[in-house]
């Protein structure tokens, strides 16, 4: 997100606020969504010490179940400016997510550990790697620049076996690389990681979590600044998804921001590339292209075969966002003939600066799953600079798919209402 600060700060003072909370309402658009709330409250937060405590800005969250409990993960910081003023906070859930316990608190590099400036922390993710939880983060040099320019983004990893006691943050990958979520297929883990300057994105993968090895480059087109590309395998898919593609094959999908004009989502094309390989992946094939449709920060998963996507939606020239539930229809792999189908099901309660989900299953109840993702103040719904720059809310919600209609609603929009 800080391909935008510098941006942000630029146009933050001209920028209209929607402030129509009275002609709003708070019901959700469908039954299979439900139990929405704030987790994590950052609007109204004074304290501005984030390495001690909640700050205002709480962001980039994540969720896994590890040893049948659920585990979920938030920044914290002032805002999206980097900086080592951040910091990751770890909790555990023992009942399916009603209430989680926090158990470790993870502190960005201050300038004794990274000297001289130290560096910020953020999109943090889980994995396992044995009996072990593990997470990967990125760290970067605190700079104003767009397009993750000039940052030296260094990713680290840390894990624990109890889920209290971490190891410190180890610096894992490729310099000037930022990994995505880690996928595990077989004995390997697969992450996609993009260039600093937002120019291409480099398949990796690690037999232990701390040594990663370049691979593949999936997509390389620096004019179409490819970034977060969302990585999964097509062993999980159904049958129509998959299409006979040839085990292990793993799709990406490759977010792009585009021209400067069309960085920030409120003009001009909204794209998300469709990339496979197939193993033993010494390459990458990017044939189709999603239109209108970009995925910023996306969380894949799959249900009976169905692929779903959390992800931030662009709503047009007015530079309000949310995040929503997503489907991919079609053929996906090798053996595609064109680009998925998407399909919208509907918006989470969301605002401003939102996205950069986590979902997990729970147990023992076909179609449910426990999603995370973070928003500006719902009766603001501030243009997305503004949100960058201000108080976001960590919010947690139930989805059951099975609750799904048949068809998606022909309007998938949320009443934003108060808080």
């Amino acid at each position: 997100m800080t391909r935008f600060v510098a941006l942000a700060i630029g146009v933050a003072q001209s920028v209209a606020l929607c402030v129509a909370v009275s002609a709003c309402s708070s019901q959700p658009v469908g039954p299979w969504q439900s139990q929405a709330r704030i987790q994590v409250a950052g609007v109204g937060v004074t304290n501005t010490d984030c390495r001690a405590g909640f700050c205002q800005h709480d962001e980039n969250t994540d969720l896994i179940v590890w040893k049948g409990e659920l585990w979920f993960v938030h920044r914290t910081a002032q805002s999206q400016i980097l900086g080592p003023n951040s910091s990751l906070h770890l909790y555990k859930s023992t009942d399916g997510g009603a209430t989680f316990t926090e158990q470790a608190r993870l502190l960005a590099l201050d300038s004794t550990a990274a000297p001289p400036d130290g560096r910020d922390l953020r999109d943090p993710h889980f994995f396992v790697v044995g009996d072990a939880l593990w997470l990967k983060a990125i760290t970067r040099l605190p700079v104003n620049s767009t397009r993750d320019s000039n940052v030296d983004s260094r990713d680290v990893v840390s894990h624990t076996t109890d889920g209290t006691n971490w190891t410190l943050l180890t610096f894992a990958g490729e310099e000037h690389f930022s990994m995505w979520r880690v996928r595990q297929v077989g004995a390997t883990y697969h992450s996609a990681a993009y260039e600093d300057g937002d120019k291409s994105v480099v398949h990796f993968t690690s037999s232990d979590g701390v040594n990663w090895t370049r691979g593949a480059t999936i997509y390389d087109v620096s004019a179409d600044t490819p970034l977060e590309t969302e990585l999964v395998s097509l062993d999980d898919a159904g049958a129509s998804l998959r299409a006979q593609a040839p085990d292990g094959t793993l799709v990406g999908l490759v977010r792009m921001d585009g021209t400067d004009l069309e960085l920030l989502g409120d003009q001009g094309r909204l794209r998300t590339k469709v990339c496979h390989s197939v193993p033993p992946y010494a390459s990458w094939s990017c044939p189709f292209e999603i239109a209108g449709q970009r995925f910023d920060g996306p969380a894949a998963f799959f249900w009976h075969g169905r692929l779903f996507v959390l992800a931030r939606k662009h709503l047009g020239r007015d530079g309000r966002k949310r995040t929503s539930l997503f489907e991919l229809r079609g053929a996906l792999g090798p053996n595609a003939t064109a680009a998925p189908t998407v399909l919208e099901w509907g918006e989470l309660p969301s605002a401003g600066d939102t996205a950069y989900s986590g979902v997990a299953p729970v147990a023992g109840v076909d179609g449910r799953f426990v999603t995370t993702w973070y928003s500006s103040d719902l009766g603001l719904d501030p243009h997305w600079v503004i949100g960058m720059l201000g108080a976001t809310d960590i919010w947690r919600a139930t989805l059951d798919l099975q609750n799904l209609p048949d068809t998606p609603p022909t309007d998938p929009s949320y009443s934003l209402g108060t808080r």
